[in-house]
């Protein structure tokens, strides 16, 4: 069994109205390392994250292992997992995909499994509860995917750096388990056909560059406000989102289930993270800002 290197980008899940099937890789990244232990799987954390979370994710990592070792149909193997965290957890940039890419990776390759690129991510996106973070993640890009049967289905294409991705993040954590409790049973069908409709223009716009028209079809009625009204981290979405297109982004939303909310501009974009970061500390909240390009390479892996 061999030493392995991975690296993984962090990815921005949902864009507005395409909610557990689109997401964009970008420009931040987690670095891991594993190998072979005789005596039992152990975690170590290097950079953000805090003693706190270590539990939480050396649990997520076994869970990770065990998930790939009986999908293989394989016995169990201890490992190292060493991790430099650079993606903030819980602030809707995919830490927790991931981590999850990074073991099944790992594992596929120091044990020499040799399952394909396909099954990786699906079972990630098992274990994730959706494809939208774990494929842009492993793949790069702009990524449409979604499990269709018992298959994942994905589609990816490249974004140019033109376009910055300016992302602000409040001082406070949303679990994505959490986040998923505030939606109602049913959606109206106008409702529905709103989001359904800009899903799919958002996603032609994409495909032919037209950044420029994306603005209104970030909007949603499916996610965004039922978590905005329910999670006070998510107080300030609307108010951010105004202000990032009033300093001149082309756009902004809540990047995956937040606390991070996105923006996307073609100029100007420390001053649309200024705005952004404004309108938050007027709800009485910190926030970080992160100046962002589309990550188009995806993960990458070395045995050593």
């Amino acid at each position: 069994m061999n030493r392995i290197k991975i690296t993984v980008p962090a990815s921005s899940g949902n864009i507005g109205s395409g909610f557990d099937t689109l997401g964009i890789a970008v420009s931040l990244r987690n670095y891991f390392e594993m190998e072979a232990s005789e005596t039992e799987t152990q975690l170590e954390v290097i950079g953000g994250g805090g003693a706190s979370l270590q539990p939480m994710c050396l649990e997520m990592v076994k869970a990770a292992a065990r998930w790939f070792f009986q999908r293989s149909g394989l016995a169990s193997r201890h490992f190292t997992f060493r991790v430099d965290n650079k993606i903030p957890i819980a602030r809707g940039l995919a830490s927790s995909a991931t981590f999850r890419l990074a073991v099944l990776e790992g594992l596929n390759r120091m044990l020499n499994v040799k399952r394909s690129d396909s099954d990786i991510v699906k079972w990630a996106a098992e274990l994730e509860g959706c494809s939208d973070n774990v494929v842009p993640c492993y793949y790069g890009g702009f990524c449409a995917s979604g499990i269709v049967g018992d298959q994942l289905v994905h589609y990816e294409f490249p974004i140019p750096p033109v376009i910055d991705f300016v992302a602000v993040s409040p001082a406070k954590e949303v679990e994505t388990d959490k986040a998923r409790t505030v939606f109602t049973p049913a959606m109206p069908r106008e409702d529905a056909i709103f989001t359904h409709t800009r899903g799919i223009l958002l996603t032609a716009a994409f495909a032919q560059s037209d950044y420029e028209q994306i603005g209104d079809l970030l909007e949603d009625r499916f996610h965004q406000p039922q978590r905005q009204a329910a999670i006070p981290a998510l107080a300030p979405l609307f108010d951010v989102i105004r202000a990032a297109r009033d300093a001149g982004a082309i756009g902004a939303y809540l990047s995956g289930s937040g606390s991070t909310i996105m923006a996307l501009t073609l100029e100007k974009k420390e001053a649309v993270g200024d705005a952004m970061s404004q309108v938050i500390a007027q709800y009485g909240m910190q926030s970080e800002i992160r100046y962002l390009k589309a990550d188009n390479k995806g993960l990458t892996a070395k045995s050593f």
